[in-house]
């Protein structure tokens, strides 16, 4: 029996404003009750000796939720070239030089993080210029948003793409005037490389996964949605156990890629199986691309690239099997729309499997819905989807998301208080490793709609921006919602699992633009110390 008492703090009770100089009593993982010293103490069995662990008057609330980002991806891009933040082409040559000159011949350089847009010579990189820096190794550096890379001659010649091999479905190589590839591969078009750098061992996996918790922990993260299979089906399960069996771990609610559908259904595991750490969560799948990358599926042109488009990653019927086998099996889907045609398709093939199978409890999520119309909100609300947001896109989209859409279209875009106001569920995410794995970041943008600098003064569509308590709940009871876990966390609730954080200071009495600055000093998993700085 494990009992503690976290005396001398200030409880967020969502929706009742903070429990000042309070107390809260745990047993065994859970929270039995907040309040005076006393009443904690006399809410244990006789034969409990709690610990005590004093908060010194710090503000708490609820462990953070991610709803929707990648943690075994992001370990692994800690053994890759960084490269969020790169100002230009040429650093990117010098980053794979330096890189180069560590790797043994013939050895793969990975990266990720390259953004074109932030670029002084505002063109995408290419293969020839990857060639002069790697020594004549392979490479393959993703885009931030993670659905185009540039790779290397080598890369490609290693994996077969030359001027005549064709576009894969979903997907496309980008050709220079003379047909011959210039090593961008657009969604799909990635994996005709990718499949040929050799794989990870299962040491280093561990040891990266390991990171990857530490690094959640230390923002306050104590649940993921995550989205990872580079195990394979029964090696991703297998890893995540392994890992969190011997540690205090983040609990994992395991959105499954869809390639596993198959293998999945031949088990008796269905979304909300597992335990209180690791469970099965939803089907992952596609319909688009990125914004950045001028992949997301759209009604009418980009208004800076007039003749396309983007691209839908399945055909329009595909995704409606895919859907409906997912929802006739009880499984929950996560279906990725970043643009407002790949948003249309993804909620009629949700609505086709209510139709069909009508059973509205699994909470169908779409994971991005950035550009929208008000169509699409009515829709969204008519077949009870939850709406995975990631309010810290604002700070790196405001740039250009203008330029790729234009403003009519952009009035109903990252339209968070929209949805909100027509009753959609929104749970809260990162995305990571598209963006940083930090809750405070997206709270931050969610209540300013500034980037890092805190550009525009106004905010960006400011009509847009959420309260603080609303902001909150996207990181805690949103993403629980979303896991149909509400019942056991997402608020500091008797009953309910003991995760929660402690913040360097009160964010209810800092500027809503200090929000950014705030240090997480404590986060706690049932009722255990999983990162600390007190």
């Amino acid at each position: 029996m494990k009992a503690r008492i976290f005396t001398n703090g200030d409880f967020w009770m969502l929706g009742r404003n903070l429990r000042r100089n309070s107390c809260m009593a745990a047993l065994d993982g859970r929270i039995i009750h907040i309040g005076d010293y006393k009443e904690c103490l006399s809410a244990f069995p006789r034969r409990a000796k709690p610990e005590e662990f004093d908060l010194g008057g710090r503000t708490v609330l609820p462990g953070f939720i991610d709803s929707h980002m990648h943690l075994l991806s992001f370990g692994l891009t800690l053994r890759d070239i960084p490269l969020a933040g790169v100002t230009s082409i040429e650093q990117i040559k010098a980053k794979v030089r330096e890189k180069a000159g560590t790797t043994p011949e013939g050895g793969w350089i990975l990266g990720r993080g390259w953004d074109q847009e932030a670029f002084a010579e505002k063109r995408y990189p290419t293969r020839k210029d990857l060639d002069e820096a790697s020594g004549g190794r392979p490479v393959i550096l993703t885009r931030t948003c993670g659905h185009i890379a540039v790779a290397s001659t080598k890369a490609l010649e290693l994996s077969g793409i030359t001027r005549d091999t064709q576009d894969p479905p979903g997907g496309a190589i980008d050709r220079d005037a003379y047909g011959d590839p210039t090593g961008i591969l657009r969604e799909s078009a990635m994996e005709l490389v990718r499949r040929h750098v050799p794989p990870v061992t299962q040491e280093v996996m561990e040891d990266l996964l390991n990171q990857a918790m530490d690094h959640a922990l230390s923002k306050g993260i104590t649940s993921v949605h995550t989205n990872d299979g580079q195990a394979g089906f029964s090696g991703t399960m297998d890893l995540y156990r392994k890992v969190q069996a011997q540690r205090v771990p983040v609990r994992v609610y395991w959105d499954i890629p869809v390639e596993f559908m198959d293998e999945l259904l031949k088990t008796p595991l269905r979304t909300g199986d597992g335990d209180d750490y690791f469970r099965i969560g939803a089907v992952k799948m596609f319909t688009d691309g990125s914004l950045g990358g001028r992949t997301a599926a759209l009604e009418e042109p980009y208004s800076d690239d007039p003749d396309n488009r983007g691209m839908l990653v399945l055909p329009e019927d595909e995704l409606k099997e895919q859907v409906y086998l997912a929802h006739a099996q009880g499984m929950q889907v996560a279906v990725h729309a970043i643009g407002d045609r790949a948003a249309r398709v993804s909620l009629e093939a949700i609505g086709s499997a209510q139709s069909r199978l009508p059973v509205h409890h699994i909470r169908h999520r779409i994971v991005h819905a950035q550009i929208l119309s008000p169509h699409i909100i009515t829709e969204m609300r008519r077949v009870k989807v939850v709406a995975d947001i990631q309010p810290k896109f604002i700070s790196t989209d405001m740039r250009w998301a203008v330029e790729r859409v234009g403003t009519a279209r952009m009035r109903s875009s990252y339209s968070w208080r929209t949805m909100l106001r027509a009753g959609i569920p929104l749970a809260g995410g990162s995305d990571c490793p598209v963006e940083p794995l930090d809750p405070l970041l997206g709270i931050y943008c969610a209540v300013t709609r500034k980037d890092m600098e805190g550009n525009p003064p106004g905010g960006f569509f400011p009509n847009e921006k959420l309260t603080l308590e609303e902001a909150v709940r996207l990181f805690t009871l949103g993403g629980a919602f979303g896991s149909h876990q509400e019942h056991k966390k997402g608020s500091l609730t008797p009953g309910k699992l003991c995760d929660f954080v402690a913040l360097s200071e009160d964010i209810t009495r800092v500027s809503l633009d200090d929000i950014k600055d705030l240090e997480v000093v404590l986060t706690v998993v049932g009722g255990e110390l999983a990162y600390s700085k007190i």
